[in-house]
């Protein structure tokens, strides 16, 4: 079933910014739902949207979350489109690594399927991957207690 999306009609722009925010806010839903005491970084723009606390004395988990409603996801961050952003600056888009996060969780915008992607999975992949080609990481939530060493 896929889940009903921009029926009052705003504007487009600011559409993808709320969708954004309610794609985050699924994610640490899901993670909280899986067992993980997960919450919201309120740094925009920041390397990671949340933290995972695994507890037992390890480490923070950073998680970057991606939505995808075009059934790819994007494994880059420091790109902003839209008129107000000026085109005559350098590129600032840079691929994920361990330097910035721990995984990346995607949601599909569509229907709320996640995929956790342990972030030393991406360095093999391109800068895109479609979300049928994720297959291994749909739902796999043994792979965020993998990730977190519990």
């Amino acid at each position: 079933m896929e889940w009903s999306k921009n029926i009052t009609k705003m504007d487009g722009g600011i559409y993808r910014t709320i969708n954004g925010n309610a794609n985050e806010l699924i994610a640490i839903g899901r993670c909280i739902k899986a067992g993980f005491a997960c919450s919201k970084v309120e740094v925009t723009n920041g390397r990671y949207d949340a933290v995972i606390d695994p507890g037992q004395g390890k480490k923070l988990l950073r998680v970057q979350i991606k939505g995808s409603s075009t059934g790819s996801v994007s494994f880059t961050g420091g790109g902003r489109s839209g008129q107000q952003i000026s085109r005559s600056v350098a590129s600032r888009v840079y691929k994920y690594t361990s330097e910035d996060c721990d995984m990346i969780l995607v949601v599909d915008s569509n229907n709320g399927d996640c995929y956790i992607v342990p972030i030393d999975d991406i360095k093999n992949m391109g800068k895109t991957k479609s979300l049928s080609k994720l297959g291994k990481y749909k739902e796999n939530w043994s792979l965020l207690k993998k990730i977190a060493q519990i």
